[in-house]
C-alpha cells in the first residue's frame, strides 16, 4: 500500500478517499494531535462527532500537498468549535455539518474566483487588468496600488531564482518591488513582454549573490521579504524550526486580570445561535489575505468588523473583493494624535483586535499587544488581541516580514512541489493556500480564546503565523500517495512548473487545465451564490461559505457588503447592521 506523511496518509488511487481522509485527519491531525488537543475545549470531541465530509473521492488538483484535506479538516475543527460555543453560550445542543470537500477547495482560491455584476458588466480576476477592466473595476474599489506592483517586470521581483552557490531564493517584491530591486542593483522599471524577459534581469543577479548574503541583504538591510528555500528537513532542523516545533496553528497566552470576570459580549437583537459572533465588535489592522481571512472568517459568524488602514499606506485592491465581506473600512493616519485617539475609541469597545503588519511596526505608535490590552486593563470584559506573521513568533527569524510564497519556500512546501513534478527545485504550489488555511486556523483560536473569556475571564493574546500552519501541514496533513499524486497530476496532463515560474503565470494556467479536466467538480454552481453589497450596489457572485447547516439552524453569511478602503468613518455605528458609517 502507498503511504505518505507523518500521519501516515494512505491508500491506492482505487482505495483514496478525500472525505474519508479528511475524517481521518480531523480525528488524528488536530483533535487527537499532542500539540494541538491540549488547547482545545472541553467537549469538542462530541461536538464534532456530528460533522459530516462529503464529495469526491478523487483529488482533483495537481498539487502533490493534500490542500483540500488541510482545508476541509480546519473546516471542520472551525465547526466544531462553533458547536461548542452553541452549547455552552445559547443551550443548543451541536448542530449537524456538512462539509464538501469539492467545495472546500475553492475556499484557498476565493480571491480569484469572484465576478462583479455577473449579468452585466461581468468583471473578473482575469479581466480586471485589461485595458477595459481596470476602469470598471476601479469605479468600485480604488486603486491602493502606491508603488505600481504590478506588471511583467516589476511582479518578476517576486519569484525563485538560482543564487551564486547552488541554492534557490525567494526574492519577493513585497507591495513597493523598489528595495527589492535595489538590494541586488536592476532598474525599476523595464519594458518587456514576455515573463522570460522579466525574469532574466534578476537571474542575471542573482546567480552572483551567494544565498547566505542575499538573505541579509533582504531581511536587514532593505527590510524586504525574501528565504532562502529550504527542504522540510532543513526546516525542522534548523534554530528557528526547532524554536516553533512546540506551536501548531497557533499559540494562546491568558493575561490574568481580576477586573475581568468570565463574560460573553454585549448582545444586539441578533445575537443568537442562528448568527452565534452578533454584537461582538473586531478591529481589524490586516492586509492582503491571511489576516484579513481571520476577521472574514469572524463575519461570516456574525461579528461586526472595522478595518483600519490609511490612505498613504499600500495596499492591494485586487484582494478586497473577496477579503472585504462583513467589513467597515476606514482610514487613519497613525501618524496623528487624533487618529490614534479615534482609534483607541474603537478598541476601548472591541473584544477583539486583530493585527497583521510586520512584528513591531504598530508598537512606535502604542498599538502592541501589550499597548492595546492597557487601553481595556480597567474594563470589566477582557480583549482578545491576535497577532499574525509569516515566520512564527519564536526563534531568531520571528523578525522578518514575509507572505505565503515565503512560508511555502521557507518550510519545504515549495521543494516538494517542485520534486512531485520530476525536478529538484522549489516551485510556489501556485494558490494561496497557506494564506487561506491561517486565516481558519486564526478563526479557530479566536474561537478558543472567546470560550476561554466565557469561561475564565481576562484578556487573551494570540499568535498565528504562516509558518505554523505551513509546519501543521507538513507534518500532520502532508502529501498525496505516491500513485494518487501520479493519477491526478496525470489526469491534468503531467503539467510541470519550474522555480521562475511566479504565481502571475501559473495562476491562469493552472485554472485553465483545473476548469478543463474537473471543471464540473471543482466549480460546481451550487458551490457559488450571488451576493450583494450596498456598499457597491451591485452583485458579486462569489463562493458560499464552506460549513453547511442542513437544518438551518445556523446562518453563514455577512452583515454588511464588501467595499474598497476608506469608505467608512472610524466609529461604531449604533445600529451594527449600518451599511455605510458616515
Amino acid at each position: 500500500m502507498a503511504t505518505s506523511g507523518a500521519d501516515g496518509a494512505s491508500g491506492s488511487v482505487s482505495t483514496y478517499s478525500i472525505p474519508k481522509e479528511t475524517k481521518k485527519l480531523l480525528q488524528d491531525g488536530l483533535l487527537g494531535n499532542p500539540l494541538i488537543a491540549p488547547t482545545l475545549p472541553k467537549g469538542i470531541d462530541e461536538c464534532a462527532k456530528s460533522i459530516e465530509f462529503v464529495g469526491t473521492d478523487k483529488p482533483s488538483l495537481p498539487i502533490n500537498w493534500r490542500m483540500a484535506e488541510s482545508i476541509s479538516s480546519l473546516k471542520g475543527l472551525e465547526a466544531a468549535m462553533i458547536n461548542v460555543l452553541l452549547k455552552r453560550k445559547y443551550s443548543v445542543e451541536p448542530q449537524k455539518v456538512v462539509i464538501n470537500t469539492d467545495h472546500a477547495q475553492l475556499f484557498p482560491m476565493s480571491a480569484l474566483l469572484w465576478t462583479i455584476d455577473p449579468d452585466n458588466e461581468a468583471i473578473t480576476f482575469g479581466t480586471m487588468n485589461t485595458p477595459e477592466g481596470k476602469p470598471a473595476f476601479d469605479k468600485y474599489f480604488k486603486d491602493c496600488d502606491l508603488h505600481q506592483s504590478g506588471g511583467l517586470y516589476r511582479g518578476a521581483a517576486t519569484n525563485i531564482y538560482r543564487c551564486k552557490d547552488g541554492r534557490f531564493f525567494h526574492l519577493h517584491g513585497s507591495m513597493n518591488p523598489d528595495p527589492t530591486q535595489d538590494s541586488i542593483g536592476v532598474p525599476h522599471f523595464k519594458d518587456v513582454t514576455t515573463p522570460e524577459e522579466a525574469c532574466k534581469p534578476y537571474e542575471e543577479k542573482l546567480a552572483q549573490i551567494d544565498s547566505e548574503e542575499m538573505q541579509k541583504l533582504a531581511s536587514d538591510v532593505y527590510k524586504q521579504a525574501g528565504t532562502i528555500t529550504w527542504s522540510t528537513e532543513e526546516y525542522k532542523n534548523s534554530e528557528h524550526g526547532k524554536a516553533n516545533a512546540h506551536v501548531s496553528l497557533y499559540e494562546i497566552h491568558d493575561v490574568k486580570n481580576e477586573k475581568q470576570a468570565p463574560t460573553w459580549w454585549p448582545e444586539i437583537p441578533e445575537t443568537s445561535a442562528k448568527r452565534p459572533l452578533a454584537g461582538l465588535k473586531v478591529v481589524d489592522l490586516t492586509r492582503v489575505i491571511a489576516a484579513p481571512a481571520v476577521t472574514r472568517g469572524l463575519a461570516e459568524l456574525g461579528a461586526s468588523v472595522m478595518r483600519v488602514t490609511a490612505e498613504h499606506i499600500t495596499d492591494m485592491a485586487v484582494l478586497h473583493t473577496d477579503l472585504g465581506w462583513g467589513k467597515w473600512s476606514a482610514y487613519l493616519d497613525f501618524r496623528k494624535e487624533d487618529d490614534r485617539e479615534q482609534l483607541r475609541a474603537l478598541v476601548r469597545e472591541a473584544d477583539v483586535v486583530v493585527q497583521g503588519y510586520r512584528p513591531g511596526v504598530l508598537d512606535k505608535y502604542g498599538f502592541s499587544l501589550d499597548g492595546l490590552l492597557e487601553l481595556t486593563k480597567d474594563r470589566e470584559r477582557g480583549l482578545i488581541v491576535v497577532q499574525e506573521n509569516c515566520y512564527g513568533w519564536n526563534g531568531p527569524w520571528a523578525y522578518r516580514s514575509g507572505w505565503q510564497q515565503i512560508s511555502d519556500a521557507n518550510c519545504g512546501v515549495s521543494l516538494e512541489f517542485g520534486r512531485a513534478m520530476g525536478n529538484d527545485e522549489p516551485v510556489t504550489p501556485i494558490i494561496p493556500n497557506s494564506d487561506f488555511c491561517t486565516g481558519t486556523a486564526g478563526v479557530i483560536a479566536v474561537l478558543n480564546a472567546i470560550l476561554r473569556r466565557g469561561a475564565e475571564g481576562g484578556s487573551y493574546k494570540v499568535d498565528v503565523a504562516l509558518n505554523y500552519y505551513s509546519q501543521w501541514l507538513v507534518n500532520s496533513a502532508s502529501t498525496y500517495p505516491k500513485d494518487v499524486w501520479e493519477d491526478v497530476w496525470s489526469r491534468n496532463g503531467k503539467p510541470v512548473f519550474r522555480h521562475y515560474h511566479n504565481m502571475g503565470y501559473t495562476i491562469p494556467r493552472f485554472l485553465q487545465m483545473v476548469k478543463q479536466n474537473s471543471g464540473p467538480i471543482v466549480f460546481n454552481p451550487d458551490f457559488f451564490e450571488k451576493r450583494y453589497s450596498g456598499a457597491i450596489g451591485k452583485d458579486i457572485l462569489t463562493p458560499k461559505p464552506v460549513i453547511r447547516y442542513p437544518g438551518g439552524e445556523v446562518e453563514l453569511k455577512y452583515n454588511v457588503g464588501t467595499r474598497g478602503n476608506g469608505v467608512d468613518k472610524a466609529k461604531w455605528p449604533e445600529n451594527l447592521m449600518t451599511e455605510i458609517v458616515a
